[in-house]
């Protein structure tokens, strides 16, 4: 068996092996190991013209780590688990196939931390050219599994789990209409976290996020991380929305009017405006915390920047969950021209929104 720095092999034959009695673990041998989250699943074809899915898999530090220190000369497996057919004739996937993911520069996927490619190649009985594969139901999920050794006699070998991971499906509707390439993988890790909100279910995630999607999109990243169910408000002081959600997001503080009696529920959110929302969900999350921005440079459109988002646009920079401009380091906070206001400049989008949202939940976590 290879190293797991060099590869991850599925590990279904680990079921015929012996079952070992529990014991206390080695030194060195975990508990339980960190999932893998599984993203982007895609359906390919070799130069054979086989098809075969492909996935992407991020594979947590902490398991990289376990398997290069391998205590007791044990090693790290990925096993899978799917179905293949739908609802009465829905089975387990065969024996035989399984992931293999190489962990190495060449096989890394661009701009993502610790993920790679891993592929799922179908079991050929002949036909696989001409078999529609799009058509047929598979979903799959994954979990790390670690061999140890507890003694030298035969048989003397246990494992530990991680948990399963997040589970894809060839065949499953998206939740979105439309989302851009760079954001699917991020987006599919918030929705397995439950962070997208109900009015966000269907959407066009490539089009800028009103105030009313915003509101409830940083009201779920507020209970999902908190664990704390909001309350509405009192009495609504609002003319031009009824929505419990932003009422609620009124009720921390994490939004606020336009006015006195309006809301605004349909008018688009800039980057500013994005960032203060945010932090205020990260204040009314953990209150108490240090939200100091002494020493982040200012950016160079800081002049730009409403005096109201200075702190908020700076600290959620300093925290890498709203970056500025890659080529300039502009924060590009809004508008400031009609030809910018014309092109969109300086809004936030709905897959943006929810990637520092899902950014935020993994750094309060």
């Amino acid at each position: 068996m290879k190293k797991f720095t060099a590869l991850l092999m599925a590990a279904m034959m680990m079921l015929c092996l012996p079952a070992a009695f529990a014991v206390e673990l080695p030194e060195g041998v975990p508990s339980t190991l960190q999932a893998p989250t599984i993203s982007n699943l895609e359906l390919l074809k070799n130069e054979d013209g086989v098809p075969y899915f492909r996935v992407e898999v991020t594979v947590p530090v902490s398991v990289i780590e376990l398997d290069e220190a391998r205590p007791t000369d044990g090693w790290v497996d990925m096993e899978m688990e799917g179905t293949y057919g739908e609802g009465d004739d829905q089975e387990p996937l065969a024996d035989g196939g399984g992931l293999s993911v190489w962990v190495n520069e060449e096989n890394a996927v661009p701009g993502k931390v610790n993920t790679y490619y891993g592929t799922f190649e179908l079991i050929d009985e002949g036909g696989m050219t001409e078999t529609d594969i799009k058509a047929k139901a598979y979903s799959f999920r994954y979990r790390f599994s670690y061999t140890y050794y507890y003694g030298d006699g035969p048989g003397e070998w246990d494992y530990v789990y991680s948990p399963w991971s997040n589970e894809l499906a060839n065949k499953s509707e998206s939740f979105y209409q439309d989302a851009s390439s760079w954001a699917v993988g991020e987006l599919d890790k918030a929705k397995a976290a439950d962070l997208i909100p109900e009015i966000l279910m269907g959407a066009d995630m490539t089009k800028p996020i009103t105030r009313e999607e915003f509101a409830e999109l940083a009201l779920v990243l507020y209970e999902k991380t908190s664990g704390i169910t909001a309350e509405t408000v009192a009495a609504n002081p609002f003319t031009d929305t009824t929505n419990p959600q932003i009422l609620k997001a009124l009720n921390i503080g994490v939004t606020q009017g336009t006015s006195p009696t309006t809301f605004s529920p349909k008018v688009l959110i800039n980057r500013e405006q994005c960032a203060t929302m945010l932090f205020r969900t990260i204040k009314a999350i953990a209150p108490n915390g240090d939200y100091s921005i002494e020493g982040i440079k200012d950016f160079p459109d800081q002049a730009n920047i409403s005096e109201y988002a200075v702190q908020p646009t700076k600290y959620m920079s300093k925290l890498g969950i709203i970056k500025g401009d890659a080529s300039t380091g502009s924060f590009m906070p809004k508008a400031t021209t009609t030809a910018q206001q014309a092109s969109g400049y300086g809004m936030a989008t709905r897959e943006a929104a929810i990637l520092m949202s899902y950014r935020t939940y993994e750094k309060m976590k």
